[in-house]
């Protein structure tokens, strides 16, 4: 385990959320709190749901071209599904899965796509509910973990799993879930602590005073049935047994790299690779930062 160093405090932010939407959104949630903190508290609840629909980046158009595209269903929803596998000349070979996190979408694993499949590696990419190509307005946890669920259930043996944040929550929650249909590795980019502390990052980003957080709290524990702090994935890492790769970067301001650290702690035999310089989800496009996911990954 790599000693921590001091670094700055970094302003928390929420994915998807440029600093103009931002201003605006303080702004209305301002007017709606000086009139019911209820009403705040319903509708940020409403916001904390819906994620931003991520554009397709232009370089990354000719990769997704690439894939087949499928659709599968996990309860009433359905989700897209990408397969770089039936281009590989030797046939499939041990299937890797890859899923985003908050508000962006499968291609945002492009870069990895062709080390992956010279490595001999199959790769199969995951829209969750209400992103990339996938339908829907709503999404949350459960249902990029029962996606998630649906892909290693109908794709099994599943050699490994890469996910980026709450994917990578995901990903963690299902192992502790259940038995079934485990990948013989797994790797996780950014993941925050809890659910609690992303909630309270996204009441600051719309600026919502203690009655209208509480209220957006109590309406979490109603809908899922536990608090936001009870939803942890550090409380899930006891439970992996399997190789785990944690990559966090110091300069990430989603989930701070004192998050990344202390899962990686908690995960026996856990790898800790720290990053420096690419934020919350840049290390996904840096080449050496891929290369050493895949040697983990083709590792005994």
């Amino acid at each position: 385990m790599l000693k921590e160093r001091r670094r700055p405090v970094l302003g928390r932010v929420v994915p998807g959320v440029t600093p103009g939407t931002q201003r605006r959104l303080r702004g209305f949630f301002a007017l709606v709190q000086s009139l019911s903190s209820s009403l705040a508290g319903w509708l940020a609840f409403l916001m904390f749901l819906k994620p931003p629909r991520r554009k397709l980046e232009p370089a990354d158009a000719p990769i997704i071209a690439l894939a087949s595209r499928t659709s599968m269903r996990c309860g009433s929803h359905r989700f897209t599904v990408w397969h770089w596998d039936h281009r590989l000349e030797s046939g499939p070979g041990p299937t890797v899965v890859l899923l985003h996190g908050w508000g962006s979408h499968a291609a945002r694993f492009a870069d990895f796509v062709a080390p992956l499949r010279s490595a001999g590696f199959a790769v199969i990419g995951i829209d969750a509910p209400a992103h990339g190509t996938s339908p829907g307005q709503f999404s949350d946890l459960p249902r990029f973990r029962d996606s998630l669920a649906e892909v290693l259930r109908a794709h099994e043996p599943i050699h490994a799993v890469i996910g980026h944040s709450l994917g990578g929550g995901a990903v963690l929650t299902l192992l502790a879930e259940t038995a079934d249909h485990h990948p013989k590795k797994i790797c996780l980019f950014g993941v925050p602590s809890d659910m609690d502390y992303i909630l309270e990052s996204f009441a600051m980003m719309l600026g919502l005073k203690p009655p209208a957080l509480e209220n957006l709290r109590a309406r979490f524990l109603a809908k899922f049935g536990r608090p936001a702090s009870a939803v942890s994935v550090a409380a899930a890492a006891p439970n992996v047994r399997i190789p785990v790769l944690v990559v966090h970067d110091e300069d990430d301001n989603v989930a701070p790299i004192t998050q990344g650290a202390a899962l990686a702690a908690a995960i026996p035999g856990a790898v800790f690779w720290r990053t420096q310089g690419f934020g919350h989800s840049g290390a996904l496009r840096d080449a050496a930062t891929i290369q050493r996911v895949v040697e983990f990954l083709r590792g005994a």
